[in-house]
């Protein structure tokens, strides 16, 4: 019995019908050769629904600028070769030189935005996982939802905020347990 070869990474791309549209943006980036050599990459392949919920301005974009077309995907290449459970949370080294966000959720890994979907495949010469998003370089992640206003924040809007600002520290803190339209507190002075 003999053991079918791993098809290389670019192989593999060209192989799997869910990946198409990166497939061939790779092979117009000129990494494709690169990605059936010998060194060991990770490539996070934009599933192609992901590639079709750009923008149709940002996909002609890529298409017709070869510089930012490479740049976006060599952002989607680590020169190492990582199964998903040895990606922590943390940065990544991209070919592209700047990091890229990786982060363990309930639901599984997050690259940026991107979410890792479908089933990984080995390669000879790596691994490739589909993810959900196509990811640029500069991606600025939103405030962490603790930094944003929220009840357990100690912030409040001005619209739920009843009457004047407090004036003193302990009307602030009075303000901070009332609720609109409670009672005040028992031994308060209303205002």
């Amino acid at each position: 019995m003999t053991t079918p070869t791993l098809p290389t990474i670019a192989a593999g791309a060209r192989a799997t019908k869910s990946i198409a549209t990166c497939a061939r943006f790779l092979a117009l980036a000129g990494l494709e050769e690169m990605l059936q050599g010998e060194g060991r990459y990770t490539l996070f392949a934009p599933t192609d629904q992901a590639f079709n919920e750009l923008p149709p301005e940002a996909l002609a974009a890529l298409e017709n600028d070869p510089a930012q077309l490479l740049a976006t995907l060599q952002y989607h290449i680590l020169s190492v070769d990582r199964e998903l459970s040895q990606i922590r949370n943390g940065k990544l080294s991209t070919l592209e030189g700047t990091l890229l966000s990786s982060s363990v959720t309930d639901g599984g890994m997050r690259l940026d935005h991107a979410n890792v979907c479908g089933s990984s495949l080995r390669c000879a010469n790596g691994v490739i996982h589909p993810i959900d998003a196509v990811l640029f370089p500069g991606f600025t992640p939103p405030p962490l939802a603790a930094q944003r206003e929220s009840p357990w924040s100690g912030r409040r809007r001005a619209s739920r905020a009843s009457g004047a600002l407090p004036t003193t520290l302990a009307q602030a803190a009075e303000a901070l347990f009332q609720s609109p339209g409670s009672p005040p507190p028992i031994g308060s002075t209303s205002r």
